[in-house]
């Protein structure tokens, strides 16, 4: 059965406007030390939380390049990707897992990272689905 995070990085996966910035360096969890940039990699903030057959989950994505205008091209592209897409009804099915909404909840400005001589530009997302799809 597939999951929320399945769900967001199959998201990412099948949007080219991302994978012609990044290719196939995204990750769920922490970017391996020392990979390839840019990349993205996007973890949980907040665990489900349910309310009348629904389910809402926010997520980071880190959006990682060596120079800020590189770090801040992606996240755009994350943005366009997350929202304005807050219609009723079912937005995307990604396997078997159906997404009714996903937003943009906050793009939380720029991070350089000197250990590693990246930036790092993240943007907080939220997938809101029914629960029957992860009961």
């Amino acid at each position: 059965m597939s999951t929320p995070a399945d769900a967001v990085l199959d998201l990412i996966n099948a949007t080219t406007a991302l994978t012609s910035i990044v290719g196939n360096w995204v990750w769920h969890s922490f970017r391996p030390q020392g990979t390839s940039l840019p990349s993205l990699n996007f973890y949980e903030v907040s665990g489900p939380q349910r309310f009348n057959g629904m389910e809402r989950q926010t997520f980071s994505v880190n959006c990682r390049a060596r120079d800020i205008a590189g770090a801040l091209a992606l996240a755009r592209q994350v943005t366009n990707l997350f929202n304005g897409t807050s219609s009723t009804g079912i937005f995307a099915t990604q396997g078997t897992f159906d997404i009714s909404r996903a937003f943009q909840d906050v793009a939380t400005g720029l991070i350089p990272e000197p250990r590693d001589s990246l930036y790092n530009a993240p943007v907080d997302i939220t997938i809101l689905y029914p629960s029957s799809t992860v009961s």
